[in-house]
């Protein structure tokens, strides 16, 4: 299996065992889709834990798992990472993993030319922003908007970008 990590074990909720996860996704209701999540026990093995119900509650992602049914047991879990097989995700046109991203090539859609590499993607309110790093180690910072954005192939490694003048030193 392939794991994906989607959020982290933040705290209780409630005397029954229901956990609170802070989500790694777009939105937090897309962990409503699964019924099957993973914590790593070692470097080589993960433990599936199955959920009896997942809920979205003021941005945070409430889980009640089989055979976890007091508090004690759901402290145990407090501080875990969440993963996903990411096998049994479909996401749709247009959406990537944050982990796919990471390490495609960026070039200039227009001229073909290498910008440099994405590093990191994080999101800071308005649109994602990729953390471009070129090949003297200098970083970028680009807004990851549709009108910027001019094609992404994930299997080629590849992201096109129509380039913003002033953003980076080929301009």
């Amino acid at each position: 299996m392939n794991y994906i990590e989607t959020g982290e074990i933040t705290s209780l909720h409630g005397i029954r065992g229901e956990v609170k996860v802070y989500p790694w996704a777009d939105y937090p209701e897309f962990l409503e889709e699964f019924d099957t999540f993973y914590i790593k026990k070692n470097k080589m093995h993960y433990q599936r834990l199955r959920a009896v119900s997942v809920r979205t509650h003021k941005g945070m992602v409430l889980i009640q798992f089989e055979g976890i049914d007091n508090t004690e047991l759901a402290r145990n879990l407090i501080g875990q990472v969440l993963y996903l097989d990411r096998d049994e995700i479909e996401l749709e046109e247009g959406f990537y993993f944050i982990a796919d991203l990471i390490g495609c090539t960026v070039v200039n859609g227009e001229n073909g030319r290498e910008i440099g590499v994405v590093r990191d993607v994080k999101n800071l309110g308005a649109s994602d922003i990729y953390y471009i790093e070129d090949k003297d180690g200098k970083e970028y910072m680009f807004p990851a908007v549709e009108e910027f954005l001019m094609g992404t192939d994930i299997k080629e490694k590849i992201i096109k970008i129509k380039v913003i003048e002033g953003m980076f030193s080929e301009d």
